[in-house]
């Protein structure tokens, strides 16, 4: 099986993340916020948070916060949170691995979308068949 993705672009960290079990960036917000010694609640209370938003962050109930959260938590620990660009992506050769990659990813969707209805039709027809109905 081919592996989706490549690791040679400037592109593949923000699309790569979306596998990963949680979004980077709340590991960046929770090293800046225990280096300032805050407490979960305090920060929340600065940043105009509930309690409990940024405790299911840091905690890993919650995935992929808001960009809000984000920028609500980046003026309260005294940074701006905004889009900077370090440099700019070479598309000519960025675009296109980044539509085989989609590509790839719509395939694998199809397939286990076709794989559940499968399952589906499977299920329905053993229920008719208990039933009596078939």
């Amino acid at each position: 099986m081919r592996k989706l993705g490549h690791n040679s672009g400037s592109l593949w960290l923000s699309r790569t993340y979306n596998s990963q079990d949680r979004d980077p960036e709340i590991e960046r917000f929770e090293t800046l916020h225990r280096k300032d010694r805050l407490k979960d609640r305090d920060l929340a209370i600065l940043a105009g948070l509930s309690a409990s938003t940024v405790s299911n962050m840091f905690g890993g109930k919650t995935r992929r916060p808001q960009h809000t959260t984000f920028a609500k938590m980046a003026g309260a620990l005294g940074y701006k949170y905004d889009l900077v660009r370090d440099a700019k992506p070479d598309y000519e050769t960025e675009l296109p691995k980044a539509r085989e990659e989609f590509k790839a990813y719509r395939a694998t969707l199809a397939k286990t979308k076709k794989r559940k209805a499968k399952a589906k039709t499977k299920r329905t027809w053993r229920e008719q068949i208990r039933n009596g109905t078939a």
